[in-house]
């Protein structure tokens, strides 16, 4: 006669189990307290790569002429700029980044943007597209922010006019920079003005 030995696994009791748990929160807590602050510091450091990137973009865009304009660079950037802050789709600038076909250009220089879901490769099957856009641009503006093609936030762009004016400080001259319409400064959000202009009392 054989005499099988049987044994018995005992699972956890709920003490070890609440013990456990409380010790993987301790855990996580010590974690999320030492590496937040770095994270929180990583996202910082990429939003401020991002408006670089983006505000390079607009000065560019507003020093070049691309095909098929009928203006000038000149032209263009003073326009936009007299025209920012308006309601009107044809003033209206948008400022983003979308999923750009490296294959597929268009007369402007600017990529068609990468439909094709399959393709997710970034840097050959789609290269990141910075670019500046007037709101009344309907079909291209549609088609560069369609889900899965725009990537990070989309800026609206009011711009205004940057003033170096010369100013007695503790007695000496020095060159200030100041915004339109700030500071006692003529002019406002999508005015120019010529600074080395005599300008009576009432600002006229």
């Amino acid at each position: 006669m054989k005499i099988k030995k049987v044994c018995k696994r005992r699972g956890f009791t709920l003490v070890e189990t609440v013990i456990a748990m409380g010790i993987i929160t301790i855990m996580v807590t010590a974690f999320l307290a030492a590496f937040g602050p770095a994270v929180q510091g990583i996202r910082k450091s990429i939003s401020a790569k991002e408006a670089n990137r983006l505000a390079t973009t607009l000065e560019s865009e507003l020093s070049i002429r691309r095909f098929g304009e009928t203006t000038t660079a000149f032209e263009k950037s003073f326009t936009m700029i007299a025209a920012s802050g308006a309601t009107t789709p044809d003033a209206i600038v948008l400022l983003y980044q979308f999923r750009g076909d490296p294959s597929n250009v268009r007369d402007d220089g600017t990529l068609n943007p990468q439909t094709d879901r399959t393709k997710q490769v970034p840097g050959k099957d789609y290269v990141l597209q910075s670019v500046v856009r007037l709101l009344s641009d309907t079909a291209t503006v549609q088609a560069e922010l369609a889900p899965g093609v725009v990537e990070g936030r989309v800026f609206y762009v009011r711009m205004t006019q940057l003033i170096f004016d010369e100013k007695e400080v503790e007695g000496k001259m020095v060159t200030v920079l100041t915004i339109a319409g700030e500071d006692g400064s003529p002019g406002g959000r999508g005015e120019i003005i010529d600074p080395t202009e005599e300008l009576d009392e009432n600002g006229d």
